[in-house]
Order: structure tokens, then sequence, then C-alpha cells
């Protein structure tokens, strides 16, 4: 039998060395996942039986099969309301729900304005379209807004053919039920604002559709290519 020499022995000794060294790297490493795993999941024999984390529960105006009107939520009890809403100036101070159950759209029932446009209707609708619009589409309707130069989504101009052909009830129902990124605004404008808006809106793209070259010196502004 040969003998190992001092040398050997000793590069023998270092590559046991070594292994054992990744082993216990390995078995860290995969300890570290399972705690990682166990903690991201969240053992429930970590927590106590009755911790009301863990009770069932609705989410805010989900459906519910139990009651008629197809909600979990149920409607406040009348005086829960300081003034009644008659009396009040309007939204947000009074909250209206749409109609029909939870999750479900309300949508325009006319494709068109259902009043006439008067003065009035569009000095509404600008000063609507200025408070809950334009910080994302801009003053002028080109979806440059505040937000937008700020590094928000940017949404469309209301100029694009595609918007300049849609029917008034696209706008209102948008405004409604929200698109894209943009959510509802059903409990923060009543509607008939909507449809001012909307009118407005339309004077908008009425002064572009009338004068081109408004669109294109709104594009040069922006540094878009014509």
């Amino acid at each position: 039998m040969s003998k190992e020499t001092p040398g050997n022995e000793e590069a023998s000794a270092q590559e046991r060395n070594s292994d054992q060294a990744w082993c216990l790297l390995l078995f860290l490493a995969v300890a570290i996942g399972i705690g990682s795993v166990a903690f991201i999941i969240q053992l429930p024999s970590w927590k106590p039986v009755n911790n009301m984390e863990w009770q069932p529960y609705f989410k805010p105006y989900r459906r519910d099969t139990f009651f008629a009107d197809g909600m979990s939520e149920r409607p406040l009890m009348s005086g829960v309301v300081p003034r009644p809403m008659a009396d009040s100036p309007g939204m947000p101070y009074v909250y209206v729900r749409s109609p029909g159950p939870a999750e479900f759209p309300e949508v325009a029932t006319t494709s068109s304005i259902p009043f006439p446009i008067t003065r009035a209707v569009l000095e509404r609708g600008q000063e609507l379209f200025d408070i809950n619009c334009s910080v994302c589409h801009s003053i002028a309707g080109d979806g440059d807004g505040m937000v937008v130069e700020r590094g928000f989504y940017s949404p469309p101009s209301y100029y694009i053919p595609r918007l300049m052909n849609e029917p008034d009830s696209y706008f209102y129902d948008v405004i409604t039920n929200g698109y894209g990124v943009m959510f509802s605004y059903n409990d923060r404008v009543a509607p008939n604002d909507r449809w001012a808006i909307v009118a407005y809106i339309r004077a908008l793209q009425l002064a572009v559709r009338e004068h081109p070259e408004l669109d294109k010196q709104l594009q040069k502004e922006r540094g878009v290519r014509p």
C-alpha cells in the first residue's frame, strides 16, 4: 500500500474543508430560501386563530347575491347625511350611487347631449373641465397636463381623428366609468355636469376643426412632429 505524503494529506484536507464549506453554504441558501417563502406566505400557524386580518369580509361595493340589489354595501339610513340632497351644493358633498348592482357600468341613455347647449352650459362645462380634467388633459385638451409633465401617462389629444368622430355618449361613459389609467368620476361629477363637460370638449374640438392650425401649434409646443 502506498502512503500519502504530507503534501498529499494537506491537499486532501483542503479539499474536504472546501467541500464542507460548499455544503454549509448550500444549506444556508436552502434555509434562507425556505424561510423567505414561509415569511411571504405568512403561515397561519404563526398568527392567532382569531386575528381580524383573516376574517371574511367584502371589499366596498362588491357583488353579493344575498341582497336584492346585488351589492354587499347597505344604503345609509335616512338622516345620516346632515343635509338633504335637495339642499346640498352638490358633488362631492352628497354621494349619489349609480343604479344597478356592484361593478355594473352606468352608460348614457342617449348618444348625444340630451339638452340644449347654451352659453351657461359651456361655461359650466369649462369650469368643471378645468377643475377635474385639465390636470391630465391640459387646459387646451391636447393631453399635456401638469401631472403628465411630471411623469404620468399622457392621455390622447381630443383632436385625434378617433376622438373627433366618437359620439357624445363616449365621453360621458368615460367620465362615468373611467378608461385605462383614468378612474371613474361618477362620484365626483353629477350626470348633468358630465354632459356639460362633454359640451365643452365638443367646443374645443369644433375650434380645432374650424382652425386646424391650432392643433399644429399645440403639436409644435409639445415637440410632436405633424
